[in-house]
């Protein structure tokens, strides 16, 4: 199961301010770990951000064919066929 990161901490971690209806994510290689930012749609929910589709996908690993070049790279999220895939790097 995905771990929490306090809300004061996950947005420097990732990069991004929380976007109203956008994930993004940041895969840091040298902790070997992906952070997602929910959206505030997600967050205002009410649900526990562990069972938010984005961070299930997560819990079933990445595959670093799609990862490899944007590890380190804050990028926009999306569900793809269960697993967590990254879109467009955000610059």
């Amino acid at each position: 199961m995905s771990n929490l990161v306090p809300a004061n901490q996950i947005e420097q971690i990732v990069g991004a301010q929380r976007h109203q209806s956008v994930h993004y994510g940041r895969a840091v290689s040298a902790e070997e770990t992906v952070y997602i930012l929910h959206s505030k749609r997600c967050r205002d929910s009410g649900i526990d951000l562990r069972y938010c589709e984005f961070s299930q996908a997560l819990d079933t690993g990445i595959d670093m064919g799609d990862w490899g070049a944007l590890q380190d790279e804050t990028v926009a999220l999306t569900v793809y066929e269960g697993k967590l895939i990254p879109g467009r790097a955000v610059r």
